[in-house]
């Protein structure tokens, strides 16, 4: 699955909370300053392009968008892409390059391994 650039997650982010968008109701969803219409249009052809947003097409200028992926889907692929990326696949290699950045507390370990002992 395609890493996002921060404009393509915001659009993103806009259709996972707000559902199907046309290219106006985006636009208007969107934070910041209001962007051009063809700018939003080609970042959701992009998106499309990459299976992560879909269409259907109201009347022949008129098209409706939605995400095609879940947020959490998205959010797994990109988790599981690292890990192979970065620590050939180890999931242990990962959790343990956390744990000693100092990310992860071994408080947060312990509910971590209840977590998964308890599924």
């Amino acid at each position: 699955m395609k890493k996002l650039t921060d404009k393509e997650l915001a659009i993103m982010e806009v259709l996972w909370e707000h559902g199907e968008q046309s290219i106006r109701d985006l636009i208007g969803n969107l934070p910041g300053p209001a962007a051009h219409f063809n700018t939003i249009s080609t970042y959701v052809r992009r998106l499309e392009m990459h299976g992560m947003v879909c269409h259907k097409e109201l009347s022949p200028k008129f098209y409706m968008y939605d995400a095609a992926v879940t947020r959490d889907q998205y959010i797994n692929a990109i988790h599981k892409e690292n890990v192979n990326r970065f620590f050939g696949g180890s999931y242990m290699g990962f959790i343990s390059n956390l744990v000693k950045e100092h990310d992860v507390s071994v408080d947060e370990l312990k509910e971590l391994i209840r977590m998964v002992e308890e599924e």
